[in-house]
């Protein structure tokens, strides 16, 4: 009865622990690639129900659909033309990305915090560069 008892609890380790692992990850190379490409619907994939969001003067916490509208309307106002990924980390079940946001209307310091790979926190500001 010991050799099942312990078996069935590697076999739950051996389950567990990578589901875990995956959910302390990097910030999704999706919502990268969506900020690269400035595509405002893959990006609000991401979105949790609630959202704190920094773009222009909106600087609140919104829900998942009004935050894709301001999204939305900030890449419809500033034609994206690259992303550059400047630093990432992880730590316990957040992960984040800073990174600069080149637009035809200037640059833009980026900040993405994620938990369990949803979007918690995004900040889109001008850059002082």
């Amino acid at each position: 009865m010991k050799n099942y008892k312990f078996f069935l609890l590697l076999n739950v380790l051996f389950c567990v622990t990578p589901w875990l692992k995956a959910q302390s990850s990097e910030v999704p190379t999706d919502i990268i690639s969506a900020l690269n490409e400035g595509n405002s619907s893959q990006l609000s994939s991401y979105l949790n129900a609630n959202v704190e969001l920094v773009i222009d003067t909106k600087n609140d916490v919104f829900s998942r659909q009004q935050a894709s509208g301001i999204i939305a309307d900030f890449f419809r106002k500033n034609h994206v033309t690259g992303f550059q990924l400047l630093h990432k980390g992880n730590k316990d079940l957040a992960s984040f990305a800073i990174g600069m946001l080149k637009t035809s209307s200037g640059s833009y310091r980026v900040y993405v915090l994620t938990r369990k790979n949803e979007i918690q926190q995004l900040r889109i500001e001008p850059s002082n560069d």
